[in-house]
């Protein structure tokens, strides 16, 4: 039976700057995502890890397709497995809009044949995974499916785990051995053979690219030094926070795109912040 994730506790790693901090205090996070069609999926990712204050992001994507003038905020850069190596020991989120052809699949195969430790799935690269012959993942990994991704990674009908999401959830985290994030209408987390939900979010939230915000929470959280579960957990507990913030502004939760969710983020991370500090 799962267990409600605690709050109180996850707002007290919310992370903080001292006085004499530097941007190498905040880490470095890569994001490897945005195909040629799906450009726009790697720029939120990469929005959301700057606005949740990884001290360098760095975006591996498409860059024919890149528009430079409009998004200067990250260090771009080409698919190649020779960056993706150089990056070995940061942070790396691979997924939305990346594309399945083989040139992407051998990227997710270099990760683990060089042992990167902090890494975190999303979208294609499930999709990917889904089709290798993996036993298991580090225990350090991230996965972040939904119901229908689940169910390629454990190559079931949506439908069964669409009515059984804590057993299949524990089934994927039996196989794989790594924090998985189910997302969904109270999102669940296995991590350490437990599983725990949250109820943070809005419907606001069902809406293509606020995945894509997730991951990017995620990553920056993890590149700012918080262990797997932790990150997950407080990415969850900031995304749909945020959307809530957004709707009591007096927005509708038909009206919420991406990039308001992003724009969100700040404040809620410092009225988050106020609360920690008055419990």
């Amino acid at each position: 039976m799962a267990e409600k994730i605690a709050q109180k506790t996850l707002l007290k790693s919310i992370p903080k700057r001292k006085t004499l901090s530097n941007k190498s205090d905040g880490g470095v996070a890569l994001i490897v995502a945005g195909g040629a069609k799906f450009m726009g999926a790697g720029l939120l990712s990469a929005l959301a890890c700057t606005r949740s204050g990884a001290g360098y992001t760095h975006l591996m994507t498409d860059l024919v397709r890149y528009p430079w003038v409009k998004f200067p905020d990250f260090i771009v850069h080409k698919f190649s497995l020779a960056t993706l190596k150089k990056h070995s020991g940061n942070v790396i989120a691979m997924g939305p809009g990346l594309g399945t052809e083989k040139s992407k699949s051998r990227l997710l195969r270099a990760l683990l044949k060089i042992g990167a430790e902090k890494v975190i799935l999303d979208a294609d690269a499930l999709s990917i995974l889904s089709q290798m012959k993996v036993k298991t993942l580090p225990s350090s990994w991230i996965l972040t499916p939904h119901e229908g991704e689940l169910a390629r990674l454990l190559h079931v009908p949506v439908k069964d785990v669409k009515t059984n999401r804590e057993y299949y959830l524990q089934k994927a985290h039996l196989k794989f051995g790594c924090v998985i994030l189910l997302k969904g209408y109270k999102t669940l987390l296995a991590s350490k053979g437990k599983i725990t939900y949250a109820s943070f979010g809005s419907v606001a939230l069902a809406k293509a690219g606020t995945g894509d915000v997730l991951l990017g929470v995620i990553a920056a959280l993890r590149a700012q030094g918080l262990e797997a579960y932790q990150a997950a957990a407080l990415g969850v507990l900031i995304h749909g926070t945020a959307a809530k913030d957004w709707e009591k502004k007096g927005n509708d939760h038909l009206g919420l795109r991406p990039t308001d969710l992003i724009d969100q983020i700040p404040q809620t991370i410092k009225r988050l912040r106020s609360t920690a500090k008055g419990n």
